[in-house]
């Protein structure tokens, strides 16, 4: 990402070393939802909300959970995929906030399962302090899963704001919940909209095939 360059020029690297910016890409064949499976969050009884996440204080967890809290409603689900040294303090949270019906931690899934916990989301939030850029925003979104991210970093590139999802400026749990409320009160044309922007945009531009003509492009035969 553009802050991972940014940064490494901050820690001196000098202007005269060949630099590129090579983004992570999605293998579409895999990570894809066909658009009557995606459903309608209208017509649900639950909403289901995903994150995605190993489980560090960095991953802005706590603003998710007291964001969730502030929604005070039976009908938002929130799961978290992945574990980490947070899990028992997460878990303690997830109890002081009477939130043990609306949120389930399921732990480490391997990446070739966790597909089946795509295709049940309606909601993508990945509200971290700090991140390099986040390859689970954008299989959320090749997969036409409406995404929130917070402002942190990477994360301002993996999604355009209001376009393909939603840019939420971190460490506001009420803003979050605002933004989710926002969101469910959309008509389903313009959810559509954002799905459709989200999925053609990873089509274009965070393909593996694309990323591999970066790889060439960048490791060209002038180095060798």
């Amino acid at each position: 990402s553009n802050c991972l360059l940014n940064k490494a020029k901050e820690y001196g690297l000098d202007d005269s070393i060949k630099q590129s910016i090579i983004y992570p890409a999605v293998d579409t064949s895999i990570f894809f939802r066909k658009k009557d499976e995606r459903g309608s969050m209208k017509s649900k009884d639950s909403i289901q909300i995903l994150t995605v996440a190993r489980l560090h204080w960095i991953k802005g967890l706590d603003y998710v959970l007291q964001a969730i809290r502030n929604l005070n409603s039976e009908k938002f689900n929130y799961t978290i995929v992945g574990d980490g040294i947070e899990y028992e303090r997460l878990a303690l949270t997830i109890n002081q906030l009477n939130l043990s019906n609306n949120v389930q931690m399921v732990g480490y899934v391997p990446h070739d399962q966790i597909l089946s916990y795509y295709k049940d989301a309606d909601i993508y939030l990945q509200y971290s302090l700090e991140e390099g850029f986040c390859n689970a925003v954008l299989e959320a979104q090749s997969m036409g899963i409406l995404t929130i991210v917070s402002d942190a970093s990477g994360l301002k590139e993996s999604v355009q704001n209001q376009v393909t999802g939603w840019i939420v400026p971190k460490r506001d749990p009420t803003l979050l919940s605002e933004k989710i409320k926002e969101i469910v009160s959309l008509n389903s044309e313009e959810l559509d909209a954002v799905r459709n922007n989200a999925v053609n945009r990873i089509r274009k531009k965070f393909t593996l095939a694309s990323q591999e003509i970066q790889f060439k492009n960048f490791f060209n035969e002038d180095l060798f």
